[in-house]
């Protein structure tokens, strides 16, 4: 079990990570399509939602592998499907079901690996 949940941290730590550095990096005009909610926030949040996902994907992993507070990893999960679950709120106003069922898997992921951890 303690594999599993190690690859489980990873690929949304990858996942996570990766999306928060897109979003940073790129232009606004250039990441709308794939990610319309960019059009609905100032810079600012955006840039926060951009940290909060490479935060909580640092604190999947780190904590844990480092050994120093290890109690950061599940509430570091718990935040993260915290976030699943305002997309979750975001996506359903705008009628994208899809969105709502990609952010609801997360979330739940993000839930099996904080009830593990704790």
């Amino acid at each position: 079990m303690n594999i599993l949940l190690w690859i489980l941290q990873g690929l949304l730590a990858t996942i996570f990570c990766f999306s928060g550095i897109m979003i940073i990096v790129q232009s606004r005009e250039k990441l709308a399509p794939k990610m319309p909610f960019l059009n609905d926030y100032s810079p600012a949040m955006i840039n926060l939602v951009a940290l909060s996902h490479i935060a909580g994907a640092l604190g999947l992993i780190l904590p844990l592998a480092l050994n120093i507070i290890p109690i950061l990893t599940p509430i570091a999960a718990c935040c993260l499907a915290l976030v699943m679950l305002l997309a979750v709120n975001y996506n359903y106003g705008r009628r994208d079901i899809k969105s709502v069922a990609v952010d609801l898997v997360f979330c739940a992921l993000f839930l099996v690996i904080a009830y593990f951890r704790f």
